[in-house]
């Protein structure tokens, strides 16, 4: 009984140690543009539909996201000096957001019996101890409408609570996208 409990709270403790690491991760964003790109050219833009990407496959201007995903990209693109019309902007503006799981073996808990004839213990797992880790993804492209190629496009990736929260880190992740919008020329 007392290498029972010893394992448990183990297990416990390990748990205790790692989870506040899985919920501190950092946003990862990632920057891409066309180098051929005259991003002082750019003064408008439109939207494309948003898309988000789900269990039930890839909807078009769905109803949750929407609001928030142009609200965040329309303050950082406003921010840069850009307006938005209706058509004929010179960037489109394409999202995607989606949603990811990915299960995580957390614990494993091992029990002790005594064998048939009383004599020994024998051990083997009776329970699982686990969870879901889920992310986040949020891709903005901006393509240029002449060449109808993309101009500048981010990715971000982020770890969402169990509830979701991903609305409240589309505009946090825009915000850490549009840093590094327009690219500094390099020297």
């Amino acid at each position: 009984m007392k290498r029972r409990n010893s394992l448990i709270l183990t297990a416990l403790s390990a748990l205790l140690v790692l989870l506040p690491v899985a919920l501190y991760a950092k946003m990862k964003v990632e920057v891409f543009y066309a180098k051929v790109a005259d991003f002082s050219s750019y003064k408008t833009y439109q939207w494309l539909p948003t898309k988000a990407m789900g269990s039930s496959g890839i909807v078009e201007n769905e109803e949750y996201f929407t609001p928030l995903i142009k609200a965040a990209i329309d303050r950082q693109l406003a921010a840069k000096g850009l307006k938005q019309v209706p058509q004929g902007g010179d960037l489109q503006v394409a999202t995607l957001v989606m949603k990811s799981a990915s299960p995580q073996l957390e614990a494993i808990i091992y029990g002790w019996f005594p064998t048939a004839d009383y004599i020994g213990m024998v051990g083997g797992p009776i329970a699982t101890v686990g969870r879901y880790n889920y992310e986040g993804t949020f891709v903005v492209n901006l393509i240029d409408s002449k060449t109808n190629k993309s101009a500048w496009a981010a990715i971000a990736r982020d770890s969402l609570d169990r509830a979701g929260g991903s609305g409240s880190k589309l505009g946090k992740a825009a915000e850490k996208m549009f840093e590094k919008y327009p690219p500094k020329p390099k020297t």
